[in-house]
């Protein structure tokens, strides 16, 4: 199921940019700012899938809990059996 790609820029300011590289200094730290945000956004998407994750309430806080109104159960990588487990974006009318 990987589906189309995306592809967005980021363009950061020094300041914003040499506070997020503090966060790649650490012994098991990201490499590169490019790596960590890669990070921030693989744990985002997982906070959003698997409502159990760490991740979810760490979203909570940070953009409150609205979003949660447009999940459904099912997988959103297409595994079957899943449905129980992870949550997926609601399927538009039509679309499905």
């Amino acid at each position: 199921m990987g589906g189309l790609k995306k592809t967005i820029t980021i363009e950061l300011d020094d300041i914003p940019y040499r506070l997020l590289q503090v966060l790649t200094c650490g012994r098991y730290a990201p490499q590169s700012v490019e790596e960590l945000i890669g990070r921030l956004i693989d744990h985002a998407q997982q906070g959003v899938y698997r409502p159990g994750a760490w991740e979810r309430d760490w979203l909570y806080q940070a953009f409150g809990d609205e979003w949660t109104a447009y999940l459904e159960s099912g997988d959103p990588y297409g595994r079957a059996n899943c449905e129980r487990i992870f949550q997926r974006p609601r399927r538009r009318r039509g679309n499905e």
